[in-house]
């Protein structure tokens, strides 16, 4: 290693080493200095921005659309249901409190899920019933009055609007996420693969390099928030990564519409940003396939997903797609995320099932807690 005094004196003990720069990530290291002001704190990321789905999402902040909660409540009580939503919920209040709403661009504009058969009003009257103790609210509502403004094609049979979603920038969030981490002191290195974490009796060795140990770095506490890359460090943990692919048109004349929208129980998904149409989604349609940790653009899904915008978003244009891009998220057999102690010094929070901008900081906030 060439390594110079002042590395070797002052860039290598740390209290806490956080592998993963996503949100997760930063959020940990945020509520950590806020705890522990004077802590040596550094993230480390393998990529120059963060590698799963932090920065390559659609910039949705949902809380989950009627057809995806009905499909959640095949595999959880009500009970169990109403939690996850409150902490999804809680989330985005979190995340506008400690970020500032203009500073990511946070837009309440609702959350619209389109339907290809008129909807039963009844589960409409159930979610409302079931969600408006603990969120204080009715969330859902009918909105096919909005059709004919929207411009959809006529296999669109209705619309229900979930009036407490809405949208981020995403490139603006994780830029806040970062001058929040600096201004308390907690250090990023970029381009750092982590090779392994062990732990000794005293402390636990993070080693980075490409293939062999170039530099080793020595924490008090290490969290690990590398969501769909975690096998590598916890082989045993159950979870499969969930490649997501997503694409921006080329300038749209005359579309200008507020909202996020959603279909096919929520794997579709797309939304207007500065005249263009930015979409994404389809893992439904391949997912043997997308159930992967590489990078790279599933030809089936980009064809169905332009034909959805030509024909199904927007009918009467022609959309050209100017660039695609795909991120890796986490999934499991249960909708929560999971937060555990791996150690008496290592914390894993990871598997958030596509709802990182949601509940980012509150499995932060829980792994915390694990570490005092």
């Amino acid at each position: 290693m060439n390594l110079s005094y002042w590395e070797r004196t002052e860039m290598l003990d740390y209290d806490l080493v956080v592998v993963g720069g996503g949100i997760v990530g930063y959020f940990t290291a945020i509520y950590y200095a806020q705890r522990h002001p004077n802590a040596r704190i550094v993230i480390v990321e393998r990529g120059l921005f963060s590698s799963g789905a932090s920065t390559k999402n659609a910039g949705f902040s949902c809380i989950g659309s009627l057809s995806e909660l009905e499909d959640d409540l095949s595999q959880m009580t009500p009970d169990a249901l109403v939690d996850l939503v409150l902490k999804r919920y809680e989330g985005l209040q979190e995340l506008q409190a400690v970020l500032g709403a203009k500073n990511i661009d946070y837009q309440e504009v609702g959350g619209y899920e389109l339907f290809f058969e008129s909807p039963d009003i009844d589960k409409i009257t159930y979610f409302n019933d079931l969600l408006e103790k603990a969120l204080q609210s009715r969330p859902f509502e009918e909105s096919n009055e909005k059709l004919k403004d929207f411009g959809f094609s006529n296999q669109i049979k209705g619309l229900i609007k979930n009036n407490l979603e809405g949208t981020v920038n995403t490139g603006k969030l994780m830029v806040s996420l970062h001058k929040k981490a600096a201004s308390l002191g907690v250090q990023t290195l970029t381009l750092a693969n982590v090779l392994c974490v062990e732990e000794n009796r005293n402390y636990v060795k993070v080693a980075i390099g490409k293939n062999n140990p170039e530099y080793i770095l020595k924490a008090q506490q290490v969290a690990l928030c590398t969501n769909a890359f975690s096998k590598q460090f916890c082989p045993d943990i159950e979870l499969n990564p969930g490649r997501g692919l997503v694409m921006i048109s080329k300038p749209i004349t005359g579309s200008c519409i507020k909202g996020s929208f959603h279909y096919n129980s929520g794997y579709n998904y797309f939304r207007f940003i500065n005249g263009r149409l930015l979409l994404g989604g389809g893992r439904h349609l391949d997912k043997e396939g997308e159930t992967t940790t590489e990078f790279g653009v599933n030809e089936k899904l980009r064809k169905q997903l332009l034909q959805d915008a030509n024909h199904l978003i927007v009918p009467n244009q022609k959309v050209e797609l100017d660039y695609v891009w795909s991120g890796i998220m986490a999934f499991g057999n249960q909708k929560n995320p999971l937060i555990q102690k791996v150690s008496d010094r290592v914390v894993v929070g990871i598997r958030l099932g596509g709802m990182g901008v949601a509940i980012g900081c509150m499995v932060a906030r829980e792994m915390i807690k694990k570490f005092f």
